[in-house]
């Protein structure tokens, strides 16, 4: 992967093709404020620091884990705030993981009753078939 830092950080491309994502999420992030703001060179252009890499990986990983962006912004703005200690971190993470489990299992469930029940309806139906087909 190209790594070309441009004076004192990645432009927009870069950064979006190095975090695999594209450029409008990039914007997106930006206007909901969960990465830093980019500096500007003199010629205008958006550059990116490595840190917003970290932080964009990072909120790859949180959203591939099931948190949606406002709870990734809420986390972001408590950590930064020093509000948002490790251990409290790790309770959100297990409360998340607790969260997907359950509806995990709902939805098995769901779907076995989903499937029995169209067990029984073709047995209902062959039934029928076959006491109207004696006739």
């Amino acid at each position: 992967m190209e790594r070309e830092l441009t004076m004192s950080g990645y432009l927009r491309g870069q950064i979006a093709k190095m975090a695999n994502l594209n450029m409008e999420n990039l914007r997106y992030y930006e206007d909901l404020g969960i990465i830093s703001a980019p500096l500007c060179s003199e010629s205008g252009y958006r550059l990116y620091s490595e840190e917003v890499l970290i932080q964009l990986n990072f909120i790859l990983n949180a959203k591939s884990c099931g948190f949606t962006l406002k709870e990734i912004q809420k986390a972001l703005q408590k950590s930064k705030s020093g509000q948002l200690n490790i251990e409290a971190f790790i309770a959100v993470i297990d409360k998340k993981m607790y969260k997907i489990h359950s509806e995990t299992q709902i939805l098995t469930r769901q779907v076995m009753a989903c499937f029995l029940y169209g067990q029984l309806n073709r047995l209902h139906f062959l039934n029928w078939f076959c006491y109207f087909s004696s006739k």
